[in-house]
């Protein structure tokens, strides 16, 4: 080789190191987009002092059950994998076919994993996560423990479920008992599940599935004041609470607007858990949920309340089990309510004589208020037995056959 050769051997040689290098994953530390001003909720838990240079959340999936997500934005430029469509499989997720706002699963998708680009500049609170679309027909029939069971399949970690419909008639536990065996699917499989509370607290304020649903952690909404928005359900499901008020949402369109809702709350919930799935991948979900609640910050007394549970998720405590140790016997309610559950619907299937009252989630979690009677079982000879199985039985197929609920501003 002569020394012209050599030398752009060398050249060559410099240009691939310089190549590979740029082609490297970006450490925790450098440079990331800047959230927009308008994005209050990174202050609120400083998320760029002591959050980011910890992780972004790569490595975790998160599923977003909805309308589809539009992942042309750039916005969403590689954060969006191919999902399911339950609606018409007529797509895989990856289109946000939302008629009825401008782009539901679309804005939670950006809440979650926005990457900064495109003209709005929106980032998510986990801009290293990955978004699978999990499309849903959000009228008629619900495929919601389908599209649970789809997304576990699919490698989610955490599943986002933003919706709601109304929940008054389920029992027992005001949920539909066919979600038992999804949510004992996504559990089984270390996965969190994650719903909006509802947003009918000043009104009708019906309990609101999947959110009711024992196993799904329910998150109210907190204003830029961190009090509970006036809209958040009053329920006693309610477990945790999350920004929802006054919030900037980029719709599918790639369009800014400002929305109020629980579906936020959920939706950055679930982005804060695919931050501390990043950092601490060998954590298991039951614990994940058990520290959120042990260090969530209340919101005012009792320590828990019925519009934001145990309060604030504490999202710089619950990622750092080093300085904010959380002893293994600590409470768990989630995962208690949903064991319960579980044995009652066991004991349901077993002996119809043993009917539950329509009683709450907190009532199978057992949250610590005492203002509220613990289930009571009702044994009940004859056609009585036979009447109320059939009071069920309308109840369950009202709710498949209604409409879908609880999905303002987001």
């Amino acid at each position: 080789m002569n020394i012209l050769t050599a030398s752009r051997a060398r050249s060559l040689a410099a240009v691939l190191v310089g190549v590979a290098i740029c082609n490297l994953p970006a450490p925790a530390g450098a440079a990331a987009p800047s959230p927009r001003p308008d994005e209050w909720w990174f202050r609120t838990w400083a998320v760029q002092d002591r959050i980011w240079p910890l992780t972004r959340g790569a490595g975790v999936t998160v599923a977003v059950i909805d309308g589809g997500v539009n992942a042309k934005l750039p916005e969403l430029t590689d954060a969006v994998v191919p999902g399911v469509d339950l609606a018409d499989h007529s797509t895989d997720g990856r289109v946000d076919l939302d008629t009825g706002s401008p782009g539901h699963g679309t804005a939670t998708a950006a809440q979650i994993a926005g990457r900064g680009g495109g003209a709005s500049g929106y980032v998510g609170l986990a801009p290293e996560a990955k978004i699978l679309p999990i499309r849903l027909s959000l009228s008629g029939e619900d495929h919601t423990p389908e599209a649970i069971r789809a997304a576990v399949d699919h490698g989610a970690k955490v599943i986002n479920m933003s919706y709601g419909s109304d929940a008054s008639t389920m029992t027992p536990a005001y949920c539909s008992p066919d979600m038992a065996p999804a949510i004992d699917y996504a559990l089984r499989h270390d996965v969190v599940l994650v719903a909006s509370a509802g947003n009918e607290g000043d009104a009708a304020n019906y309990p609101s599935q999947p959110a009711s649903c024992p196993g799904v952690l329910a998150v109210g909404a907190l204003t830029k004041q961190l009090r509970p928005w006036w809209k958040t359900e009053r329920q006693s499901y309610v477990t945790v609470a999350a920004p929802g008020a006054d919030v900037s949402l980029l719709d599918k369109r790639g369009i800014m607007h400002m929305g109020d809702g629980t579906s936020s709350a959920a939706a950055l919930t679930s982005a804060a858990i695919a931050l501390i799935r990043s950092k601490n991948p060998g954590m298991p979900a039951r614990t994940i949920v058990q520290r959120i609640f042990a260090t969530a910050r209340p919101t005012g007394t009792p320590a828990w309340n019925n519009r934001t549970g145990y309060g604030l998720l504490n999202l710089s405590a619950v990622i750092d089990p080093e300085h904010h140790p959380v002893s293994a016997a600590a409470p768990n309610p989630l995962y208690d309510g949903f064991d319960r559950w579980q044995r009652q619907l066991a004991a349901l299937t077993a002996s119809p004589k043993a009917v539950s009252t329509s009683g709450s989630a907190r009532q199978y979690a057992e949250k610590p208020t005492s203002s509220e009677s613990t289930i009571l079982w009702i044994a009940v000879p004859g056609t009585a037995v036979a009447c109320l199985v059939c009071l069920a039985a309308i109840a369950f197929l009202r709710y498949r056959k209604g409409p879908r609920r609880g999905r303002a501003g987001t």
